[in-house]
């Protein structure tokens, strides 16, 4: 089986660069993005990530910082259709987008420098099409988000329904 050399997720066919077409289509953008599957090593970093109260201010399920035996359990434990990776921009990793086994999207960029930039936009394109075949993808965002909802509009989700304080965006491809 073919394996793409960047986000490292199986190919359906060979590809002269060895990487898949969603990663060729990343590369070809005017930003220097990349995505990584998230490793162990990444973990320290996506804990102060998301620890950091501004970032995790509009998660669903933290309302704290976290801990660190509680991060690595949950890595070690992530169900195998969850796909998690990092985003690098100019070199540097800067924040992460994933795909849980429910088929909802997620992005956060932890170096407030990316904000802005285009690298969220870029990241979460490139995941939709990466997973393509599992559409209907969805991403439930904070009423409060703007930046995050207009995130995901740009990207061509649409806004389907609100309960509470949550809005959900579904991705047809």
């Amino acid at each position: 089986m073919n394996v793409c050399a960047e986000c490292r997720l199986p190919m359906d066919r060979e590809h002269e660069d060895e990487r898949c077409g969603a990663c060729v289509a990343l590369a070809g953008r005017d930003l220097d993005i990349s995505v990584a599957p998230l490793e162990r090593t990444d973990l320290e970093l996506v804990l102060a990530w998301r620890s950091n109260t501004e970032v995790y201010r509009h998660f669903r399920d933290q309302d704290a910082p976290l801990e660190w035996e509680d991060h690595v359990e949950w890595f070690e434990s992530r169900d195998v259709r969850r796909h998690d990776f990092v985003i690098s921009y100019d070199e540097r990793r800067v924040g992460v987008v994933s795909l849980d086994d429910d088929d909802a999207v997620s992005v956060y960029l932890g170096d407030v420098s990316a904000r802005g930039q285009g690298v969220a936009t870029n990241a979460v394109r490139w995941l939709c099409d990466r997973f393509a075949d599992r559409a209907p993808l969805f991403a439930d965002v904070h009423a409060d988000n703007d930046a995050s909802k207009r995130l995901f509009e740009h990207c061509g989700f649409e806004r389907k329904k609100q309960t509470g304080d949550w809005i959900r965006y579904v991705y047809e491809s």
